[in-house]
């Protein structure tokens, strides 16, 4: 198993380096056909080189700034990240827009020039009239003014030939955007190289041109809509608003500032901090009265902070106390009804009704005003409870007010985003900017860009060898004829034995026996040896010579193998069974009044028709009387079968595969099968097919030998087989 997936690598890198062999013997073979298909296109392209039109091109590179041309100042910074690719192919789809071509043949003047305009070219090349004569309508628009266009619109007509202009100038125009940039570069070929540097400019400049013209013709029209929205939008803040100012007069909303509360809301607010103030006033009147009707009831009443406070009682108390210290000193010094002491007591007595009276006083006075901050708080919240009614009222009003107030502010901020937008464009359109500029003008060219002579003089030469080596290969499979021992083993799967070279002269036949050591001979040898190394003897003592068609050496072969034989000592006998076209006996010379036919027949015996070579010691049986040929070639394996025993070797010229069919019946009674294939003349598909059928017919093939071999053409041929040795050491082969 290792071994046979060994081999299958090997014999296939055989197979290719055999294919590969063969195609460079081929093309070295065929050298001469390729070098003139080479040299005829080269003459064809110098010839093409010289009479080619030059074009020159010119380059110019635009940068894009910006797409959208109604950007605003604040926006035109960030509006260059904004760009995309989808952005800039756009633009390039723009510079190569009909209309800017048109603007730039409008402004250069382009229609009265013959390269754009060829109905001005006095006459058109001769390719030119050549192609026009098959259809110059389509070729030369300038010849569209006879007699099939008579009838046709001047206006219609003109416009045509604008759109023919404008189709070649288009035709010269190459607008492409660089990856991962801005730029966009704008080429332009043309005749003339300054006007391609000229063109290319143009179509720079009204690009550029277009781009600010089509920004302000925008943002004028932004401008007009934003005026006539702005008065609609004025008229809107102002009814807003006088809505709001309406309703809040008719409820009564009113307010001080813009900032301040409702008045109802500041109303309620003044009454909730009254109201709170008078019952903490109150409050603190009912504490003094109570304090002061409870020190009434018990002592103390003196100690009361409003009597304390109040001046009256403080000079009564002053005056006490002095009348008091009196009436001690008096006590010390009179007796208890001393008119001193009852006056002082009497004093003092005074003094207590006075100050009890004033006392009753400050109570009275704190009960009425406990009474008023009564009657006060009470007012105040009757007064809030009504405010409070009225205020509840004036919010649901202010419901609807608050959304009038949010329509109105809506309003007037949408009107102010315009203001705005508005103020900004018409600051704009003093300062408005081309969103693309110039960055690299066209300069005129120093080198013509078409016809790139090298360049095509490279690609025709390839391209002629290619097509030459194409030719050859072409010619060769159309050719179909074998050549080389590869290539006869290749269609037949058979050995090749020799090579057998052709010799000139009227006798080939003879060639072995007048030179021995000639190729001729040589090329017998290599034959007789592969017979005799091959097999037994026994195995391949029958052997059968036939070929696919007449005419390829095979009687020859079969004479001279057999006198070869002959001359090693064999006892041979070559029969001659071509009973169509026999020639043995003619080459030969034995004589020989019948032959094979009469045997096959049953007219004659074998001893009486096999006559000698009257040049070596050969023996022949020759095909006898022709013209009596019928089915008795049936009988030809027991004349076989017969003659095995008298003879070493039997030699038997059968007639071609492909011509007659007795070859089948030959070649199953043989031992072994020889097919003969000439050189250089029979097809690839005759000689498959004459193998084939003697395969089908079960005959012992077991080589093939070439013959008529032209050793200088083919050693010409670059094969590398033993053939090519006899023209290569042809001094071997001399006498």
């Amino acid at each position: 198993m290792t071994s046979i997936t060994g081999d299958a690598p090997e014999k296939s890198g055989a197979a290719f380096q055999n294919q590969l062999s063969w195609a460079i013997r081929l093309v070295w073979r065929e050298k001469l056909i390729i070098a003139g298909i080479v040299l005829l296109a080269a003459t064809a392209t110098l010839a093409y080189l010289g009479k080619a039109t030059r074009l020159y091109t010119a380059q110019a590179a635009v940068v894009i700034d910006a797409v959208e041309p109604s950007d605003s100042l604040t926006e035109r910074e960030s509006a260059r990240y904004r760009l995309t690719e989808a952005n800039i192919q756009t633009e390039s789809e723009v510079i190569s827009s009909t209309v800017l071509a048109r603007r730039v043949i409008e402004r250069l003047n382009l229609d009265q020039d013959p390269e754009f305009n060829l109905s001005l070219r006095q006459e058109p090349s001769a390719l030119g009239q050549v192609i026009g004569y098959v259809h110059p309508r389509a070729w030369f628009p300038g010849w569209e003014a006879g007699e099939g266009n008579a009838g046709q619109d001047e206006r219609l007509k003109q416009q045509m030939q604008e759109t023919r202009i404008v189709r070649r100038f288009m035709s010269k125009l190459s607008v492409r955007s660089i990856r991962r940039s801005f730029v966009v570069t704008i080429q332009f070929t043309s005749e003339n190289r300054e006007k391609a540097a000229r063109i290319a400019n143009a179509v720079a400049d009204l690009y550029v041109l277009e781009r600010l013209e089509a920004s302000l013709e925008q943002t004028r029209r932004t401008s007009a809509w934003l005026g006539e929205r702005l008065q609609q939008l004025r008229g809107e803040v102002q009814a807003a608003e006088q809505a709001v100012e309406i309703f809040r007069a008719e409820e009564g909303l009113g307010r001080i500032n813009e900032r301040s509360m409702t008045v109802s809301d500041q109303q309620l607010t003044e009454l909730n901090s009254r109201l709170i103030l008078a019952r903490t006033e109150l409050a603190q009147k009912r504490a003094r009265l109570s304090q002061v009707q409870a020190l009434q009831r018990g002592r103390g009443v003196d100690t009361a902070t409003d009597v304390l406070q109040s001046p009256l009682i403080q000079r009564l108390r002053e005056q006490q106390v002095t009348l008091q210290r009196e009436l001690s000193e008096a006590v010390k010094t009179y007796g208890d009804r001393h008119p001193r002491l009852i006056a002082i007591r009497a004093d003092l007595q005074e003094f207590e009704i006075k100050m009890r009276q004033e006392v009753n006083k400050i109570a009275t006075s704190l009960e009425n005003e406990v009474v008023v901050a009564q009657t006060g708080v009470r007012t105040l919240e009757g007064e809030l409870s009504g405010t409070r009614q009225r205020t509840d009222v004036a919010r649901g009003a202010e419901v609807q007010l608050r959304q009038l107030q949010r329509e109105a502010e809506s309003s007037r901020l949408l009107y102010e985003a315009f203001l705005g937008r508005y103020k900004r464009d018409a600051e704009q359109e003093r300062l408005q900017q081309s969103n693309a500029r110039v960055v690299s003008p066209a300069e005129v060219p120093i080198g013509k860009s078409s016809p790139a002579s090298m360049q095509i003089m490279m690609l025709a030469l390839v391209v002629s060898f290619l097509g030459g080596v194409a030719l050859v290969f072409l010619l060769d499979a159309l050719d179909g004829k074998i050549r080389s021992s590869d290539e006869a083993e290749h269609v037949t799967a058979l050995p090749t034995f020799a090579m057998i070279p052709r010799v000139s002269g009227k006798a080939p036949q003879d060639a072995l026996l007048a030179d021995p050591r000639s190729r001729f001979a040589d090329g017998l040898r290599s034959l007789r040896n592969a017979l005799l190394v091959g097999g037994r003897r026994e195995d391949r003592q029958v052997v059968v010579i036939t070929s696919s068609v007449p005419e390829e050496g095979k009687s020859v072969l079969s004479l001279s193998l057999a006198r070869l034989l002959a001359q090693s000592g064999e006892k041979v006998l070559l029969i001659d069974a071509d009973l169509h076209r026999p020639r043995q006996q003619t080459m030969t010379g034995a004589v020989s009044a019948a032959g094979l036919i009469e045997v096959l027949r049953g007219e004659q015996q074998l001893d009486q028709v096999i006559a000698k070579d009257p040049k070596t010691e050969l023996m022949v049986l020759p095909a006898g009387n022709t013209r009596q040929v019928g089915e008795h070639v049936l009988n030809m394996p027991d004349v076989i079968s017969r003659l095995r025993g008298e003879y070493d070797r039997i030699i038997i010229d059968a007639p071609p595969v492909l011509a007659i069919a007795d070859t089948q019946l030959l070649a199953q009674a043989a031992d072994a099968v020889l097919y003969v294939i000439r050189w250089g003349s029979v097809s690839r598909e005759s000689v498959r097919n004459g193998v084939k059928i003697l395969r089908e017919a079960k005959a012992p093939l077991i080589g093939a030998a070439i013959t008529l071999v032209n050793t200088r053409r083919h050693l010409r041929y670059g094969y590398a087989d033993y053939g090519a040795q006899y023209e290569r050491y042809r001094a071997y082969y001399t006498k």
